[in-house]
């Protein structure tokens, strides 16, 4: 009897003397809180740099002004990249932490268990034992009586720690769902992280492709301004005249297939989407609205059609776009592809829906780039011709 009791009471100490390993989690509670005051540093930097680009923003459009528009961006996306790496060590430590929990919660339990086990294995001795040899054993009934209620306190204390075990298992297993949690948050860092390196890079290319096209000159600069604003005019106009022109025919030809209103990715964009259609981040969002989507992509990546449609025209003309194709799908809808670095289909074309129409480029510097900043994809969807947002097509 006297060691089923020694066994509880190691049981209970034992609970205690896990306690001392608390000493590891909180050191690293202590480096966590240490990353989140560098996080919040960074938010509150990042935010000033936001601010000082709005303010630029409403000023004057001058060469200077946009340079320091640039170089604000600059700065803040690589305030932004500090940011998502201190919040990647933050992940860390606290996966690090919750890891720490979860295994010294695993070995409790199993401690617990054995010792249960323990336990019920000499209970289940003294069970076995005759009770008239118990009576007879001791010196009086009350002695027999202490027993038998030591052994209702010892089946109340194992009900306790089974309980304790119970709820031990159900916060372990809470602390695996956190931690799995946190895990895929890391995860979407770790890839968001690259997103922004992309976007710096861009961003540092934005300013280095003004100053070639400018010499630093602000006469320069409003003339490429004022080139690129009426290029881009005259470039919509023909493409609202033609896009109507030509499904007009289409249709008494009845050669277009009919629109069925969704779209294929023209690329597989593994990288992201750096621009979105309208951003504000846009860094030539002074010189014309971002009339599409820009995917990042290496050079020579094969471009497919969105969907089945009349291939309007390829054309290489254009200084803003570079290379470029239109598409006619039917029911007032057209794709736009730019700054392709060579065709692989001719004006009036038919093609399917996946078909390989060209390759893309975008570096600066080479045949069909355009006003490009570095290799992607320009994507567009026009209704009627005007320009729409391609992510309300795209599945």
């Amino acid at each position: 009897m006297k060691k089923i009791f020694l066994l509880i009471t190691m049981l209970v100490l034992f609970g205690v003397k896990l306690d001392v390993k608390a000493v590891v989690v909180d050191d690293l509670n202590k480096q966590l809180e240490e990353k989140q005051a560098t996080i919040k540093n960074l938010e509150e930097q990042i935010n000033i740099y936001k601010k000082n680009i709005e303010v630029k923003q409403n000023e004057s459009l001058t060469l200077n002004n946009q340079l320091s528009i640039l170089k604000s961006k600059i700065i803040k996306m690589e305030l932004d990249i500090k940011l998502v790496e201190a919040q990647m060590d933050s992940l860390d430590f606290e996966i690090s932490s919750l890891n720490k929990i979860i295994e010294e919660k695993r070995l409790k339990i199993e401690k617990q268990k054995v010792y249960v086990a323990n336990i019920l294995r000499l209970v289940n001795i003294e069970d076995m034992k005759d009770y008239l040899t118990i009576i007879f054993k001791n010196e009086s009934f009350s002695e027999y009586f202490n027993q038998t209620k030591y052994l209702e306190d010892m089946n109340s204390e194992l009900n306790r720690v089974i309980k304790q075990i119970k709820a031990e298992k159900t916060k372990m297993e809470s602390k695996e769902r956190i931690a799995e949690t946190k895990k895929n948050q890391l995860e979407k860092l770790k890839k968001d992280l690259l997103n922004r390196k992309a976007s710096l890079d861009e961003q540092k290319e934005s300013k280095n492709y003004l100053l070639a096209q400018t010499k630093s000159s602000e006469n320069k600069f409003k003339l490429l301004l004022i080139q690129l604003r009426q290029e881009q005019s005259a470039f919509d106009q023909e493409i609202s005249s033609l896009q109507r022109k030509i499904e007009k025919e289409l249709k008494k030809a009845n050669k277009l297939e009919e629109f069925l209103g969704e779209f294929s990715w023209p690329i597989n964009a593994y990288k992201g989407i750096s621009v979105y259609f309208r951003d504000p981040t846009y860094p030539f969002r002074y010189l014309f609205e971002h009339s599409g989507i820009d995917m990042p992509t290496s050079m020579g990546t094969p471009v497919k059609a969105a969907a089945a449609g009349f291939v309007a025209w390829t054309r290489s003309s254009n200084r803003a776009y570079g290379n470029n194709i239109m598409i006619i799908h039917g029911e007032g809808a057209a794709t736009l592809y730019a700054h392709l670095s060579r065709f692989n289909v001719l004006e009036g074309d038919f093609v399917k829906r996946g078909d390989i129409i060209a390759y893309s480029g975008g570096l600066p510097g080479t045949p069909g780039a355009g006003f490009s900043t570095g290799p992607h994809l320009h994507f567009e969807v026009r209704e009627n011709g005007l320009p729409v947002d391609p992510m309300g097509y795209l599945k």
